[in-house]
């Protein structure tokens, strides 16, 4: 009996319902939700076909070029993101011929960077050069020992997962991306304005769930110029980070290196040039030799 009077109850509701939907309100109502329907659908093919057309010109690089997709660059630096930098370092290292797409930064997985070769679409900086190095045979002539091999990553991961976020509390939380904001291309900036509200709380967030954001900015400090002693410790008197000649560890330290000096906080990079001269002329040292360039590929 009680289901029966349930199903009563349902087909007293429909019925009103269906009565209601003839009434004018209910018409208009249909044709706002069937417009609004038909235009998510056709929002949705024009992204596709978009997405397509762009796939279709990546894939006339020719064989073996690079497609780097990452964001637009920085008004100090040629990318603000120190993964794309790393990526983009190691191709000018090991002379991969590559074009830059900035149309379409974050695509596989949501990363940045994220590369199209051959066909392809490969995510996550570290993933994409491992697969270089095996598709074009060790472009980087290194002979490490395995020791220098487990020395180098264990540098690279001090800095890749713990240095920067150090960096990237002090450009979006301590100095509420007061500086850091025009660093960015102008089409960011506008941006920028917009939504800075929201990337300041999005990134505090973040970094609160990590650790460093429950910290002070001395204390944070305190690990990044300990990173920044142990790095200039372990590079010593050499050229490079591990020997004479550099290794694809040296793209990581590279990127890392420039976000503390020109993309953190004038006071950081005055820091940094007058106590650690051995890792400002390692900069000074890459940066000639990988990018010439270095003006040119600055936003204006």
């Amino acid at each position: 009996m009680a289901c029966v009077e349930r199903a009563g109850g349902g087909g007293a509701v429909w019925t009103e319902l269906s009565r209601w939907a003839n009434t004018t309100a209910g018409r208009r109502l249909a044709k706002t939700l069937l417009a609004a329907a038909l235009f998510g659908v056709g929002l949705k093919l024009w992204a596709r076909r978009r997405r397509h057309q762009r796939r279709q010109r990546w894939s006339q690089a020719g064989k073996d070029v690079v497609v780097l997709h990452q964001f637009e660059r920085g008004t100090n630096m040629p990318n603000l993101s120190p993964f794309a930098l790393k990526l983009e370092t190691f191709l000018r290292m090991a002379n991969i011929q590559y074009v830059v797409d900035t149309e379409e930064p974050q695509g596989v997985r949501g990363k940045c960077p994220w590369i199209t070769i051959n066909g392809e679409e490969l995510s996550d900086s570290e993933l994409i050069m491992d697969y270089l190095t095996k598709h074009f045979n060790n472009p980087i002539p290194e002979q490490l020992t395995p020791a220098q091999h487990g020395l180098g990553r264990a540098v690279q991961v001090m800095l890749d997962e713990h240095a920067i976020t150090v960096v990237g509390y002090k450009r979006y939380v301590i100095d509420d991306m007061s500086y850091i904001t025009d660093c960015f291309s102008k089409t960011y900036r506008n941006y920028i304005r917009v939504l800075r509200p929201l990337i300041i709380s999005t990134v505090k967030k973040i970094l609160h769930v990590m650790g460093i954001g429950r910290f002070s900015e001395e204390e944070a400090f305190f690990f990044l110029y300990r990173e920044l002693r142990a790095l200039e410790d372990v590079m010593g008197d050499k050229p490079f980070l591990l020997t004479d000649a550099p290794s694809t560890y040296d793209a990581a330290v590279f990127a890392e290196l420039t976000q503390v000096l020109l993309g953190c906080a004038p006071e950081v990079e005055r820091y940094v040039r007058e106590n650690h001269a051995v890792l400002v002329g390692y900069h000074e040292r890459m940066k000639a030799k990988y990018w010439p360039d270095w003006q040119q590929c600055r936003a204006e």
